[in-house]
């Protein structure tokens, strides 16, 4: 029987690399106990993505061996009110805590907020607290391997929050939340493409993605392998931004950026296994950056930019998601509109990705996938008009459909209790 210590231990790592795309089965061998997922999802339309239809945070148990969400006895389907019976208000983006039962909710609004939940001893979550993130429409939020800090990607405001926590997992209610703006700096003019940004050549096929390059709008915030830079993808400024972190204050700094192909509109990201190759997903241009990182420098550089769509295709899709598979040899990406999930091999000498082939995501408007902590199944949350995840088996690099179906309304993202 491992020691608490140890089920600790294995959680923290499991979380940290689950959510740079990561996976390892450390966490289902050190937990004996079943597994539940929450699935976050958008409760007002407000925008014509969102599509609205989800209640709150939903929540599941996990059958290991078929990867099958079921509902959690005796537990509401959705926690989808806050302590005052407010209602929870598009929490569409998940962070687990990386050693305690904690999950975290942001709540992609204008005026922006997280919320915390605590996982109960059967899976059912309780609400714990919300606290403004001080930017708009926080579109992602991510907790530091540390566990002492979690930061939130605010869209429509351009600027990354960091948010400190107490050691019981709770939001330090002295300290506000920390509000970084992206660079470089736009002000009240528009921001144009420096003199690194590559030209719009590497988009491979004719289509209308287009949208928000009118400053800076960031996608994703996560910290890197080591802990010690915080990573930010902003689509409006077709960058990928690099602090230095300050583990004990919360401090970033010392930003170095990295330009993408103009108008690409650079989304989110996962790290290779080695911790040196980061792929990065261009919502508009429907391609894979594969960029080298420095972990000493917190310092990224452009390789290449690779179509994840077929050969030929021409027409409108949005790329969304994107996860590293456990073998470290492959990982996948999501096309809305296309409506399928892309499988790249990795080149295991120099990390270049390579398209392999496409498979339909079994519903409309894919916008993210995870994989359970055993890595065995691919889910993949359909919002818009989809209403569904969609589960997949994951085996010697492939990914085969499963046939289940679980209906979420406006399904945006799913996480795991370990």
């Amino acid at each position: 029987m491992p020691s608490r210590r140890q089920l600790l231990q294995a959680s923290a790592l499991a979380s940290g690399l689950g959510a740079l795309g990561l996976t390892t089965s450390i966490s289902q061998a050190a937990t004996s106990g079943p597994v539940y997922a929450y699935v976050g999802t958008y409760t007002d339309g407000g925008k014509p993505w969102r599509g609205g239809r989800g209640l709150g945070v939903h929540q599941f148990v996990v059958d290991s061996t078929t990867g099958a969400l079921k509902p959690i006895p005796g537990a509401p389907p959705a926690v989808a009110s806050t302590g005052d019976n407010a209602k929870l208000r598009n929490p569409a983006s998940l962070a687990r805590h990386p050693a305690l039962p904690m999950l975290y909710a942001a709540n992609e609004f204008e005026a922006g907020s997280v919320s915390a939940f605590r996982i109960g001893a059967n899976g059912a979550l309780s609400f714990v607290a919300e606290m403004a993130c001080g930017g708009k429409d926080p579109a992602h939020i991510s907790v530091h391997p540390d566990g002492r800090f979690l930061f939130t990607a605010n869209y429509g405001s351009g600027d990354v929050s960091v948010i400190a926590l107490r050691t019981d997992g709770s939001f330090d209610a002295d300290r506000a939340a920390v509000v970084y703006k992206d660079v470089p700096a736009c002000g009240a003019t528009p921001c144009k493409p420096g003199a690194d940004v590559v030209p719009a050549a590497a988009r491979s096929h004719e289509g209308f993605a287009t949208s928000d390059h009118d400053g800076p709008h960031a996608h994703m915030v996560h910290s890197d392998p080591g802990g010690n830079f915080v990573l930010v993808a902003d689509l409006g400024l077709d960058r990928v931004i690099s602090y230095r972190f300050d583990r004990t204050t919360g401090v970033l700094s010392q930003p170095s950026t990295v330009a993408v192909s103009e108008s690409a509109g650079a989304r989110h990201f996962c790290f290779h296994p080695n911790g040196k190759w980061l792929y990065l997903v261009n919502e508009e241009a429907s391609t894979i950056a594969f960029m080298r990182y420095d972990g000493t420098s917190g310092v990224l550089a452009l390789v290449s930019e690779t179509s994840a769509l077929p050969a030929g295709f021409k027409g409108t899709s949005y790329a969304s998601g994107i996860r590293m598979l456990p073998d470290g040899q492959h990982f996948v990406s999501l096309n809305r509109l296309h409506d399928s999930i892309s499988l790249f091999r990795i080149d295991p000498r120099t990390g270049a990705p390579t398209l392999v082939r496409e498979e339909w995501s079994r519903g409309n408007y894919p916008r993210s996938c995870t994989l359970d902590p055993s890595g065995k199944f691919l889910y993949v949350c359909h919002n818009k008009q989809g209403d569904n995840v969609t589960i997949f088996r994951v085996q010697k690099g492939d990914i085969r459909f499963t046939g289940q179906y679980v209906a979420v309304g406006s399904a945006s993202a799913i996480e795991f209790s370990a």
